[in-house]
């Protein structure tokens, strides 16, 4: 199997692999063993093989119960699915009630992204969840075993996740920020489905704007979570220990694990 940054999962969004990026030891994250993306509701039996036979072995799904439910993973056959949720509270209003709240501010799309990002590096069950994934992927010990994380769209708690599990890996902040935006690209489809499913209840700029804002990502996004981190921790080695909850042995068997020696 070709090693390439998006994988070839049709009836889904936002699938990517995390191998290949250099780290500042010199090493290089071991392709085939982490996994991000969009939600696995959609999937295909092609799209469930497709993964099955990556070698996927944990699915954590990082959404509420209340999008869990909604929108269910399809299983995958070999793999042991946790749910994990970041924040269990919000996506309980019906598309036409979001429609009317985001159609009069136009800047409210990207001052509840902003909102969202801080909360996840400061929030109990954010902790609770980024902890809870660490200790998953110190399981995944084993070759050709991936773990594949995600949230509805996996670019946001998705995208954190994926920020903090490189920055413990070693990785350049310069590296992490262009993985973290390439879901800007990818994500583009997806904005446009949302934009034509509103539509039905009065379309107008602001709405189209914060729907946008919304359902792609953002520097602004990311510095937030960044500045938060710092305000609280003071560096993000600080953050992944105190936080997250990892010690230097932990980071140690983390890098053991998933870089090539």
């Amino acid at each position: 199997m070709n090693n390439k940054r998006l994988l070839d999962v049709k009836n889904g969004y936002n699938f990517r692999e995390l191998g290949g990026y250099p780290t500042k030891d010199g090493r290089t994250i071991k392709w085939n063993k982490l996994i991000r993306s969009g939600e696995l509701s959609e999937l295909s039996k092609v799209d469930q093989e497709y993964l099955t036979n990556y070698g996927v072995k944990y699915d954590v799904d990082l959404r509420s119960d209340l999008e869990r439910k909604n929108a269910a993973d399809k299983m995958l056959p070999k793999t042991t699915f946790i749910p994990n949720p970041v924040f269990n509270t919000g996506h309980d209003k019906t598309d036409e009630e979001y429609a009317k709240q985001y159609s009069i501010n136009p800047n409210l799309g990207t001052e509840n992204m902003i909102l969202s990002y801080q909360s996840m590096v400061t929030e109990v069950s954010a902790k609770k969840a980024f902890r809870n994934l660490f200790n998953i992927l110190l399981q995944n010990n084993q070759d050709d075993s991936s773990v594949l994380f995600h949230c509805a769209q996996g670019k946001d708690r998705t995208g954190l996740s994926a920020a903090f599990i490189l920055f413990a890996l070693g990785v350049s902040e310069n590296n992490i920020r262009q993985d973290y935006l390439i879901s800007k690209e990818q994500m583009k489809p997806y904005v446009r489905l949302k934009i034509n499913e509103y539509s039905e209840y009065g379309m107008n700029d602001i709405l189209k704007n914060n729907l946008s804002n919304l359902y792609s990502v953002d520097e602004k996004y990311f510095d937030a979570a960044m500045d938060m981190i710092k305000k609280e921790y003071g560096n993000i080695d600080n953050f992944l220990h105190d936080f997250i909850g990892l010690s230097n042995q932990k980071i140690k068997q983390l890098r053991d694990i998933y870089l090539t020696d």
